[in-house]
């Protein structure tokens, strides 16, 4: 088990590319030109008293149509809070109608190569990880990354929806994705990231012999003259790189015994955020089965939006 002296010990060599910046910028802008495109469908078998549940639809990085389950409370007009929920490596985006009843919307994206998001785009599991990694412009991850930015657009793009209110969560790879989206977009509110996935890759691969991370190590023995690309391509995706530019409160749930994402590297992303941060450490917990995290979730993020409800104004 790690301690939390073993976290504050530990050294990442993944430092940030110049162009960092711009490639993510140049990125975001080559997104807006895109048109959206947004779509929901209602699914009455899903929804109930508290909350109506709708299939959402609209257009992400290569003209890919993404799904994800958008939920909206069923009693009020709005304008709601929100929260973006980003899914983990392998499971399918979670339809969260938990959050209705407390007068939350929130949208589960399915990014590509989740269900239905897969038409166009499914390099399975493993292969998300080593897809397109040759370069920066190819890689998989830069069309997950855009599919998690252009969710929080369609949440922008809704009127029942406060654009002063919208927070992210997601834990494992959702944790790391929370990280990056919430680098990339100023908008997000608040997060909360639990048992970080995609921090510190050269480290993770030589720490662990497990998936995802193992598929890393699998292509550099495949291709031992591509790892030094394979590397310098992961530096522009790794969350510790996002993590200075995160302004907004974020917190960060680590569990000691994590056998997938070594507790170390989610320190790191941790340590370099930029903004307000909360460190949850979890002691003989393995990766996702800490009990207390998702009543801690829920918590945090109930309290961070009770606390931006707008104030009445006095007739």
């Amino acid at each position: 088990m790690a301690t939390k002296a073993d976290l504050e010990a530990f050294v990442s060599s993944v430092t940030c590319p110049d162009d960092f910046d711009d490639f993510w910028s140049s990125t975001l802008a080559g997104l807006a030109e895109l048109p959206l495109e947004p779509a929901v469908t209602p699914d009455p078998l899903r929804s109930n008293d508290d909350v109506k549940v709708y299939q959402a639809t609209y257009r992400s990085l290569d003209g890919l149509d993404i799904f994800g389950w958008y939920s909206v409370p069923a009693v009020g007009d709005g304008p709601f809070p929100a929260i973006l929920v980003l899914p983990g490596y392998k499971s399918e985006p979670a339809l969260r109608r938990d959050w209705g009843r407390k007068g939350v919307a929130v949208l589960s994206v399915a990014v590509r190569g989740k269900l239905p998001s897969s038409s166009g785009f499914n390099p399975g599991y493993p292969g998300l990880l080593t897809s397109g990694i040759e370069s920066r412009e190819t890689y998989g991850y830069r069309g997950v990354i855009s599919d998690c930015s252009r969710g929080l657009d369609f949440l922008l793009s809704r009127p029942e929806i406060d654009p002063e209110r919208i927070y992210a969560s997601g834990s494992s790879q959702g944790g790391g994705l929370t990280l990056i989206t919430a680098g990339l977009r100023p908008e997000i509110k608040g997060g909360v990231s639990g048992y970080p996935f995609l921090c510190c890759f050269p480290e993770s691969m030589r720490m662990l012999r497990s998936y995802p991370y193992d598929e890393l190590s699998c292509y550099s023995r495949a291709h031992p003259d591509r790892t030094g690309q394979m590397l310098e391509t992961l530096r522009y995706f790794d969350a510790v790189n996002f993590a200075p530019r995160i302004k907004c409160p974020m917190v960060v749930g680590i569990a000691l015994e994590d056998e997938v994402c070594p507790p170390e590297t989610s320190y790191i992303a941790y340590d370099r955020l930029g903004g307000e941060r909360e460190l949850w450490l979890f002691p003989e917990s393995g990766h996702g089965n800490a009990h207390d995290y998702p009543r801690q979730e829920s918590a945090w993020l109930e309290q961070r939006i009770a606390a931006s409800q707008p104030q009445a104004v006095a007739s």
